[in-house]
């Protein structure tokens, strides 16, 4: 047969031998995007690129982001939130080489990045989108992203910019596979019995040097109906809205339109909720903490510190239905003895 006249396989694949993982492929959203191990590799592969000297982020953020400016020769100012989780005291000077990034809180915060926008030099200004994977602000330097926040993936970050040149780095990430150990677990067994196998796939990335995104990531990317993804987190934030919105404090709570969260905070002022959190895991309704080790770094009665101890961050996650969204508010009501 003349393979020219039927176009022939492709060069680079392979033919016959065992099977792999068989995947749907729905396309690269992420096309244009820097791609990376993580997203802290991502934030240090921005920094360098500017050649930044000094970044003010918030005092409210996972401490690896810290640490990769630190890793970065960059030096570090933490700033205030205040009860809107606005920024504080934002200077009108900005000197050299001085950058300034803000958190999307739980992909809430649009409406305070606008303002920022405003406030701070744009292209000074770096959004972290870790929580926000379908936040877009052109305006800014740069954002960064993670998407296995958002989706079964083993590792991965993003960077989106426009103002900035960010050049893939030349070695690609190799630790994926060992990486996907945690996400097996969770499909054959459960998620608990496969949490030693993820908080070791988190270790791993302790290391934010930047390292191109892994193919195997990239494929399992493209395997994802992330359209999908997006509604379903949109409407399920809306659902538990509707239950919760007038027993909830969390300054952000109302969505707009087109956010797609990453979680519903629920936040009861005053009230220490670590053991209504103990208790839903005890029901295997699994909630996290954001961010635990930042309390060394936030005031005693800050609200940072407050949504440390008195919040909920409940799963509004592609995997749920509605009649999982009103479980979870029923228990949460029942815990915290009032009608949901």
């Amino acid at each position: 047969m003349d393979n020219d006249c039927h176009g022939g396989p492709d060069p680079k694949s392979e033919i016959g031998g065992y099977f792999g993982l068989e995947l749907p492929d729905y396309g690269d959203p992420f096309a244009d995007d820097a791609k990376f191990q993580s997203a802290r590799a991502a934030l240090r592969a921005v920094l360098e690129a500017c050649k930044a000297r000094r970044v003010r982020m918030p005092a409210y953020i996972c401490s690896s982001m810290v640490k990769s400016a630190s890793d970065a020769q960059v030096e570090v100012e933490t700033y205030e939130l205040d009860d809107n989780l606005y920024p504080k005291d934002i200077e009108a000077a900005w000197r050299d080489h001085e950058y300034f990034l803000y958190v999307n809180y739980f992909g809430l915060a649009e409406a305070n990045i606008r303002r920022l926008l405003q406030d701070v030099p744009p292209e000074r200004l770096i959004i972290d989108n870790s929580q926000a994977l379908f936040s877009n602000f052109e305006q800014a330097l740069a954002s960064v992203y993670s998407p296995r926040k958002f989706a079964g993936l083993p590792d991965g970050g993003l960077v989106r910019a426009a103002r900035v040149t960010i050049a893939p780095p030349d070695v690609e990430d190799r630790g994926s596979a060992d990486r996907m150990r945690y996400l097996v677990m969770r499909a054959a067994f459960s998620a608990r019995e496969g949490y030693a196998e993820f908080n070791a796939a988190r270790r791993s990335l302790t290391e934010n040097a930047p390292l191109r995104m892994s193919r195997l990531t990239r494929r399992l990317t493209r395997a994802i109906p992330w359209s999908d993804v997006k509604k379903a987190r949109r409407d399920n934030y809306r659902r538990m809205h509707d239950w919760l919105g007038g027993q909830n404090n969390f300054p952000l709570a109302s969505p707009a339109d087109d956010v797609a969260p990453l979680c519903y905070p629920f936040w009861r002022r005053g009230e220490d909720l670590t053991n209504v959190r103990r208790r839903l895991a005890g029901e295997d309704i699994f909630v996290p903490v954001y961010w635990e080790d930042a309390l060394p770094r936030l005031d005693g009665d800050s609200i940072e510190r407050a949504l440390v101890r008195e919040a909920l961050f409940l799963p509004i996650d592609q995997r749920m239905n509605v009649d999982e969204v009103e479980f979870v508010v029923e228990r949460v009501s029942r815990l915290m003895k009032f009608a949901g």
